[in-house]
């Protein structure tokens, strides 16, 4: 139902030829959970601002198209149309994104009424305690007069999912929703995703730089690496260590396995870089890929067969 195509976001204004984004695809079909991975730095959360039309100058998309359901969204006024109503996104600090002088129950009936003008101030409330329900926030009616500091931050992250819902959108995209957030709680966060989009078959983009909480939320993964998809691989794939690309490879060996006796924690050497001009001919992963051959400095590989890279596992 959403597919982005060579989709191009550039830093303008700086001397050097900088892109946040180059050339990247994915895909997501109704009712699926896709994932997207990568190190800090990668273009993940610029990619999904791109997706909603929210990215600010100096930040510029200048090529590639979105396309929903078959129509390109292509002006400012297609993008306020899907906006929030159809695809909604949570990010992944929720006591910034709420207003701490405000109520729970004022910031969600807020987004109702934004989106519904015609229903009263009590729907909208009834509404809102609903929804708080449907996150499973207990109490729900006494949580609408409370505010984001006199709740935990799993609540908080709570309330930003209730928000987004409250327009009964088509796709979300969660922006790591689980940062910040214990073990036992991201749990019961993904658990809330997973139940939302089997009961309401909500297609879900899952945005995290931790592959294992991706290959248990995602059915199908993305892995990124200074703004470009390096590979795309399922979740049992993920899993199972079936991964040809060296990046995917050596992040997933970044992380301790239980029961594994290690001296010190693996790492990958030197750190992610910009993706200007140089990389137009080249392998952006090629200055710190133990794979790396003459060819990779000398001509960039294509997207082919799930994975880019000229020297797959």
């Amino acid at each position: 139902m959403l597919e982005i195509k060579n989709i191009s976001v550039e830093l303008k204004g700086s001397d050097k030829h900088f892109l946040i984004l180059r050339n990247v695809s994915l895909s997501l079909k109704k009712g699926e959970i896709i994932g997207i991975a990568g190190e800090s730095g990668s273009g993940k959360t610029i990619l999904a601002k791109t997706i909603l039309n929210i990215i600010t100058k100096p930040v510029v998309k200048t090529g590639g198209e979105i396309i929903l359901d078959g129509k390109p969204i292509v002006t400012e006024q297609d993008f306020r149309q899907i906006r929030g109503d159809r695809i909604s996104m949570i990010f992944q600090n929720p006591t910034a994104s709420l207003n701490p002088v405000f109520t729970i129950g004022d910031q969600i009936t807020e987004a109702i009424r934004t989106h519904n003008p015609e229903i009263s101030v009590k729907e909208a409330m009834e509404r809102a305690e609903q929804l708080l329900s449907e996150v499973e926030i207990p109490h729900p009616k006494e949580r609408l007069r409370a505010y984001p500091h006199q709740l935990s931050g799993g609540m908080n992250q709570r309330v930003m999912i209730a928000i987004a819902l409250s327009s009964n959108p088509e796709v979300l995209i969660a922006d790591e929703p689980t940062t910040a957030l214990d073990v036992t709680i991201q749990m019961q966060i993904i658990s809330l995703l997973k139940r939302l989009n089997q009961e309401k078959e909500l297609s879900v983009i899952f945005i995290t730089h931790d592959l294992e909480l991706l290959a248990n939320t995602a059915g199908t993964c993305y892995i990124m690496y200074a703004g470009e998809i390096m590979e795309k691989l399922s979740s049992e794939d993920l899993k199972s260590g079936n991964i040809r690309h060296p990046y995917t490879k050596s992040l997933k060996a970044c992380v301790p396995q239980i029961g594994e006796k290690r001296e010190y924690l693996n790492t990958i050497q030197g750190t992610i870089t910009f993706n200007g001009n140089e990389f137009a001919d080249k392998c952006v992963f090629s200055g710190r890929c133990d794979r790396a051959t003459e060819k990779c400095f000398k001509e960039k590989p294509v997207f082919s067969d799930g994975f880019s890279c000229h020297n797959p596992y």
